[in-house]
């Protein structure tokens, strides 16, 4: 099977702080009902923006993970 990689945002880590939202409004936006990140659209392939995104969470809320297809 082929492995991809995808977007994960742990819920009990992200404080809302919407930075990864403004750096790629396309990926993440803020859930209006709890206030925290979420994966608005998965991307075909990540690339440095998506990474920069991780790079960029205060408390280290996003990863990005292999997963089989």
């Amino acid at each position: 099977m082929a492995k991809k990689k995808k977007i994960v945002i742990d819920q009990d880590k992200c404080i809302g702080c919407n930075t990864c939202p403004l750096i790629d409004p396309d990926t993440f936006e803020l859930d209006q009902s709890d206030y925290k990140a979420k994966v608005k659209r998965q991307p075909e392939e990540i690339e440095e923006i998506h990474q920069t995104a991780v790079d960029s969470c205060p408390v280290g809320a996003i990863s990005i993970v292999e997963v089989e297809e």
